[in-house]
């Protein structure tokens, strides 16, 4: 039996109905937001990793937390899952009138200043925010809202002109935060100041990457699935080897870390 999407819809109605899964009655739209950003980030590093399977599998758990929440609002009167659909797909509609209109467009960038005129009209009679950086919402990860925040200063103006000037403040604050490890080194409690300078230094990092044309977000997850892959690699080879890798120095440890990165290297 091949199931469809009314029938993931009818799984969630059973598992939230009155004998269904006391788990999936008790969940709230609160309590699934975690499930959401960790299903939603597992599907990018699936598709980071090029795995079809894993890809496939994820996008449906993605899937699985939209209808979740759609049968949860259902349940409160607020909104259905055909509301959900009928939204989106009336926003691409309306907001592609080159492809689903008469209008005529020859590039990407006139695609782009389209779809930004017809935001702004939809949100013509909504109420301004006080401030620019208010469209960056609050809810977003903190490296995402790191790049929304700056994007939007961007736009006013505020903001260095080219990398070189943002790779010099990196330096700046990288000395910074290194004045007050300093201080940790000979006792001093100041744990306070140190992610504080932390935090200038990534706010910073993350404007560098603006200027480099590197997703902030991305290269974070794609450093992460390096350093998982090579440590993986590390503890095969120190197995291999018949060691145990918590009982090694942490020169032992360097020196196959550096094996598995000549390899990766070599097979470029």
């Amino acid at each position: 039996m091949k199931y469809s999407f009314n029938d993931l819809i009818g799984v969630l109605e059973r598992l939230r109905g009155e004998n269904g899964c006391p788990w999936d009655k008790e969940q709230t739209q609160e309590s699934l937001l975690p499930y959401l950003l960790e299903e939603s980030t597992e599907f990018i590093e699936a598709v980071h990793q090029g795995s079809t399977k894993d890809a496939c599998e994820e996008l449906g758990d993605v899937l699985l937390q939209v209808v979740f929440h759609a049968q949860i609002a259902k349940e409160k009167g607020d909104y259905t899952i055909d509301d959900v659909v009928h939204g989106i797909a009336e926003k691409m509609v309306r907001r592609h009138p080159h492809v689903f209109d008469e209008v005529k467009v020859d590039s990407t960038a006139e695609v782009d200043d389209l779809w930004q005129e017809i935001k702004a009209k939809e949100r013509a009679g909504q109420p301004k925010p006080k401030s620019i950086l208010d469209k960056a919402k609050e809810s977003l990860p903190a490296l995402m809202r790191a790049q929304e925040l700056q994007k939007l200063a961007a736009k006013t103006g505020f903001d260095w002109p080219q990398a070189q000037d943002v790779l010099e403040k990196v330096q700046e604050e990288a000395q910074e935060l290194a004045a007050e490890i300093a201080k940790q080194d000979v006792g001093a409690e100041n744990t306070a100041a140190v992610e504080e300078e932390l935090g200038d230094l990534l706010f910073v990092l993350v404007n560098l990457a603006k200027h480099a044309k590197v997703d902030a977000q991305m290269a974070m997850l794609r450093a992460n699935a390096k350093f998982v892959r090579r440590f993986k690699a590390m503890e095969a080879l120190v197995k291999a080897d018949g060691q145990v890798l918590e009982e090694l120095k942490l020169s032992a440890m360097d020196e196959y870390w550096d094996k598995v990165k000549y390899s990766e290297k070599k097979s470029k």
